[in-house]
């Protein structure tokens, strides 16, 4: 178990049941504290940044995971809306998507993603994710405020 004691606020928006079951596990694999939120749509996710920027009580969680293919809204629109947000900018962004286009790939890491992670077709796959987001967030967490 990890001596890394600041709890990890994730953010999932993914509209598959399956892959967000893995997703966690991932982040559980690594021995982070944390806490996930999934929301299945990307209009659902807009709606969660409004709701944050409009409060003073609702923190802007630590992470975001964001698949590109979702319903209603896509994956570039929620990445564009959450880095221009007036709180929730600056936090990491991993797009998680099955998409290996390098059109798609460009235009996230030109919207603010940190990583641009294919979505794997192995448990050990996810498990990489989860390494990925451990090494984000204790980079996050480590940087000077």
């Amino acid at each position: 178990m990890s001596s890394f004691n600041q709890e990890l606020v994730v953010l999932l928006v993914e509209d598959n049941a399956a892959d967000a079951f893995l997703v966690r596990e991932a982040i559980r694999e690594q021995g982070l504290p944390f806490e996930l939120h999934v929301v299945s749509d990307g209009e659902k996710a807009l709606r969660f940044f409004d709701q944050m920027d409009a409060s003073d009580k609702m923190p802007c969680p630590n992470f975001l995971l964001l698949d590109l293919n979702l319903p209603r809204v896509g994956g570039d629109e929620v990445l564009a809306r959450v880095k221009k947000s007036s709180k929730c900018s600056g936090i990491p962004v991993v797009v998680l998507t099955s998409s290996d286009s390098p059109v798609d790939r460009a235009r996230a890491i030109r919207l603010g993603a940190n990583e641009y992670f294919l979505k794997p077709c192995s448990l050990e796959g996810f498990m990489e994710l989860g390494q990925v987001i451990n090494r984000l967030w204790r980079e996050k967490w480590s940087s000077p405020a």
